[in-house]
């Protein structure tokens, strides 16, 4: 019996909402048979382990140099990049708030900049000085600081920030001119970011041949992407495996509500009940029931999906991936019958005519570029579909883009003259 309970809450239902609209409006690739001439040609639409990587999935352990570029700023949990500036961490720091008060932070060290008006009226220096209390005095706005590390020093209660009292979207109301590192304990980033990749085969009867999955995140207080709901379905039948809730082991900052469509209070309950998995590893064992080396795993840009699971999976179709390698063969096709009506029509091919004739083409709309839709699911799905998916203000359903994720594939399979590389 495939595992259908979810713990998401009453409001959750998987007929009801856009998916159901669309179940009357439009045809459904609905479930069929399982065959192996079928899975053979979604076997043909696999990416190596190469092309996965460069698209950005994971097919191995992380590299030391990678997991330094994991490393994130201590203040605004952004992750540090080569040409950030570093502070120095040995003073306990001031920093300024919009409203010019100060706001101590314990782990990183700046400079005391104050963005308060009237200070900076009595400083005679354009470019920044001390005023009259001793305070550093940012530069006026046209050579104002170019500040790379902006945050709220407080926390959120009542979905106002404690430090500005600005509404939890405010703008920051803290900024510095350079990051601070986060200090990691020994083996904190090593254990964090450690891969898994798919256990050994499973019994015959219990492995699906091809299934979809889509994942929601939320956000760590560290600033990670976390994982907070894993959706898996059979590609042939259309059947939901796996639908729960993830419980995250570590603290966070929100839940990413507006897209994930997940609630802190619907997480409290769903832990209240039991209904949920305890991490990312009890979810990657869950979907591990139903698949094994061999399973095709498909997702639409599931590189994140993966990575939330911090899974390494290598028969990965990534419906993204086989729209954007039609697009480019639609464009060479485009380009090559170009060429030969040029030809016919006994038009120039010198290089100096090639120039002129691409110097009078700057108005022209090129092929397969403007006229095409989106690449997100979303616009797919509307565009090959005819389906309303994600409505705005009531956030993603996971199994709703799972099922879509996966009649795209259907759709791409069944115009399938352009899918080959």
């Amino acid at each position: 019996m495939a595992e259908r309970e979810s713990g998401i809450g009453a409001g959750a239902s998987h007929t009801s909402g856009p998916l159901a609209r669309s179940m009357h409006s439009e045809p459904e690739h609905g479930p069929f048979a399982f065959s192996q001439d079928y899975e053979q040609r979604l076997r043909q639409l696999i990416r190596s382990p190469e092309q996965l990587a460069k698209a950005g999935y994971v097919v191995r352990q992380l590299s030391p140099t990678e997991l330094e570029r994991k490393k994130r700023c201590a203040s605004c949990s952004k992750v540090l990049k080569a040409r950030d500036k570093i502070q120095d961490t040995t003073q306990a720091p001031s920093f300024a708030r919009r409203d010019g008060s100060q706001s101590q932070h314990p782990r990183t060290s700046s400079r005391n900049f104050t963005t308060d008006a009237s200070a900076r009226r009595s400083d005679t220096r354009k470019d920044g000085g001390q005023n009259a209390a001793g305070q550093d005095v940012l530069p006026e706005p046209d050579k104002a600081m170019n500040a790379r590390c902006t945050f709220h020093p407080g926390k959120v209660a009542y979905r106002k920030w404690t430090c500005c009292d600005g509404h939890i979207m405010a703008k920051p109301c803290t900024k510095r001119e350079n990051h601070s590192p986060r200090a990691y304990g020994r083996g904190e980033l090593e254990e964090n970011w450690k891969f898994f990749a798919t256990p050994a085969p499973l019994p015959p009867g219990r492995r699906k041949s091809a299934v979809v999955i889509d994942c929601e995140m939320g956000n760590a207080a560290s600033g990670e992407s976390e994982l907070i709901r894993v959706s898996v379905v059979d590609f042939f039948t259309r059947e939901v495996l796996l639908d729960k809730l993830v419980s995250p082991r570590v603290q966070m900052a929100h839940y990413n509500t507006r897209y994930s469509g997940i609630t802190r209070q619907m997480m409290e309950n769903a832990r209240r009940r039991r209904t949920c998995l305890d991490g990312r590893e009890a979810a990657r064992e869950a979907i591990w029931r139903f698949v094994g080396p061999e399973t095709i795993v498909v997702g639409h840009g599931a590189q994140s999906d993966l990575t939330s699971l911090r899974w390494i999976h290598t028969l990965v179709i990534d419906t993204l991936m086989v729209e954007m390698n039609r697009r480019r063969a639609e464009r060479e096709m485009a380009e090559a019958e170009k060429a030969m009506q040029a030809e016919d029509n006994g038009e120039p091919d010198s290089d100096d005519g090639g120039a002129a004739l691409e110097a009078g083409d700057d108005n022209e709309p090129k092929p397969a570029s403007q006229a095409e839709g989106g690449l997100s699911l979303k616009a797919l799905a509307l565009d090959r579909l005819n389906r309303v998916i994600q409505v705005r203000g009531q956030g993603h359903d996971s199994v709703e883009d799972a099922i879509a994720t996966r009649d795209l594939l259907c759709w791409q399979v069944s115009h399938n003259t352009l899918l080959a590389d």
